[in-house]
């Protein structure tokens, strides 16, 4: 554990963190309404995580085609008409055009889409019904490095072929890569500069626990024989603060709730303390940039859906860096502001259990250090 300490008006205060100090929470806020299999991205520009789409319960036809915002405090419908309703889709952000992006999906009876869509924050706008051939439970991941969409396999075609995006028309660049499959999950590594694969279930239905990463040229198996044990239906994120790629949840018979991170090297168990959220599958997940934070919404329990909302916060490797982009500018007093406005625990930089004036000060004499 690090501890770092701060003089303040007078007084000394210290603050602590670990990298494995890590907690999940559940967020009171009421949302969208109960669903599996809705996706979710951060908007960096509007500082909003969007979800679309989901399921209520198989067998039934019962979807979603609404479009949600949350500012950290509150949901808020934003949107009821765009891509039509559906399951199984995938959602990225493009930082480069800042909209979030669509691919595919389908509408519960199997008659799977190949349609791409964009939303700007005001409108969704269909870009390309060409491209990947249709499908569903496929993944996608934002490289800004190369500003291109990576997508790969999906039903009913699990195949090894992977697509790119780059904003106007897709293109296929590789066939030779992981084993066909569906119910996986990628992020991109900033950090690294690579596309992280994990997961997912091959053709005959048996559950992968392999770990890929794509560099825009080739794919490379990597964290042989070592991770998460074998699963699918997950949820995966990048957390840009401590420049991790993080699972949680999925099923290889029963379902999960363990929470894992990689960073590149080596798979280790994290917030295994604490609240947990019940186990699940198909739950949404992304990193919220403004808030610090991992945000979870819904999922299925094996009975029914969820409409349960859920955060992940981890300690930050450096106090200061409210915001986890790895720079301290204005940005994070304006995180700092945020939080202490919503009564975070995060906020309270002197640790002396209260949110005052001294937080403030405390936060600032951190800035003014700089990060070790």
């Amino acid at each position: 554990m690090r501890s770092t300490a701060f003089i303040v008006a007078g007084a000394a205060f210290s603050a602590t963190a670990t990298a494995q100090d890590c907690q999940w929470r559940q967020l009171p806020a009421p949302g969208p309404a109960a669903r599996h299999s809705a996706r979710m991205v951060y908007d960096q520009a509007r500082q909003v995580v969007v979800l679309f789409g989901g399921h209520v319960a198989p067998p039934g036809r019962d979807l979603f085609g609404d479009t949600w915002e949350w500012d950290g405090g509150e949901w808020t419908l934003v949107a009821e008409t765009g891509p039509s309703p559906r399951l199984g889709h995938a959602m990225v952000y493009d930082s480069a055009r800042q909209r979030a992006i669509l691919f595919g999906g389908n509408d519960g009876a199997d008659a799977y889409r190949a349609d791409t869509w964009a939303w700007d924050g005001a409108t969704w706008t269909l870009l390309t019904d060409t491209g990947p051939s249709p499908r569903g439970r496929h993944a996608m991941a934002y490289d800004p490095d190369r500003d291109r969409i990576v997508l790969l396999s999906g039903r009913p075609r699990e195949d090894t072929i992977t697509w790119e995006f780059d904003g106007e028309a897709w293109a296929q660049v590789a066939e030779e890569g992981p084993s066909p499959r569906s119910r996986h999950q990628m992020v991109y590594d900033t950090a690294r500069g690579v596309t992280v694969l994990f997961g997912g279930r091959d053709p005959s239905e048996l559950a992968l626990g392999d770990t890929w990463e794509w560099d825009g040229a080739r794919w490379t198996e990597v964290a042989i024989g070592a991770g998460p044990p074998a699963r699918s239906r997950h949820a995966m994120a990048y957390d840009e603060a401590r420049q991790v790629s993080v699972v949680f949840s999925g099923t290889a018979g029963p379902y999960r709730r363990d929470t894992w991170e990689f960073d590149g090297a080596a798979w280790r168990q994290i917030a295994e303390s604490g609240a947990q959220p019940p186990p699940r599958v198909y739950a949404a997940i992304a990193w919220d940039a403004a808030r610090s934070a991992t945000l979870l919404f819904g999922g299925w329990d094996g009975s029914a859906p969820l409409g349960d909302t859920w955060e992940l916060r981890c300690a930050a490797a450096c106090p200061a860096d409210c915001d986890g982009d790895r720079a301290l500018t204005f940005f994070d007093f304006l995180c700092f502001q945020n939080l202490f406005a919503a009564g975070e625990p995060d906020a309270d930089c002197d640790g002396d259990g209260s949110l005052t004036f001294f937080d403030f000060l405390c936060f600032q004499n951190a800035f003014a250090a700089g990060c070790p």
